[in-house]
Order: C-alpha cells, then sequence, then structure tokens
C-alpha cells in the first residue's frame, strides 16, 4: 500500500510548500518542505498511540498523530481525506 496525500495550497501555511503525508507498507511518512530546508519524519504504524481530526465547519482539516509523546499537528487537508488516513493508518495497526 503506497497513499500520498497533500495538503491543500490556499489552506493557510501551505501556500509554498504544502505538507505530504505518505502512508506506506510499514511507516507513515510526513514531510514538510521548506525554502532552504524541510522535514521529514517517518513513524511506524506501532508507535501511534492516537489519531486525532479537528474539522471545522468551513475550512480544512487538521490531522494529529500521537507517538513518542509528541503531537504531530497537519493542517490543510479535506475531511474526507483526514478521514481516509484515519481509517488507513487504524487499519495497518489492527494488522
Amino acid at each position: 500500500m503506497y497513499r500520498k496525500f497533500t495538503a491543500s495550497r490556499i489552506s493557510r501555511e501551505n501556500a509554498l510548500f504544502p505538507p505530504q503525508i505518505i502512508l506506506e507498507d510499514n511507516c507513515v511518512t510526513i514531510k514538510c518542505p521548506g525554502l532552504f530546508s524541510g522535514r521529514s519524519t517517518a513513524i511506524s504504524y506501532e508507535n501511534i498511540s492516537h489519531i486525532s481530526i479537528l474539522t471545522p465547519l468551513v475550512g480544512f482539516s487538521t490531522i494529529s498523530f500521537f507517538a513518542f509523546g509528541e503531537e504531530v499537528c497537519i493542517h490543510g487537508f479535506t475531511k474526507a481525506e483526514a478521514h481516509e488516513m484515519k481509517r488507513l493508518i487504524s487499519q495497518k495497526q489492527a494488522i
């Protein structure tokens, strides 16, 4: 399984370099590009303790992963994309 989700460019702080969430066979990779540098974090499915989704009435959703006692938040996905990511991650955790 390989699925890539890219945040919307019209959401806050994502105009030039939208973050991406890549769901791979053994981990979730979160890429936050930048002008001169970027961040890339890979979290295995078994290390994700909780997933939460914040979906406002109007605008884009924020998905949060809790792993290793830290929260990683990514903003700019549609409600359907956020729920699809949560469903796919939950399926991988159940295996």
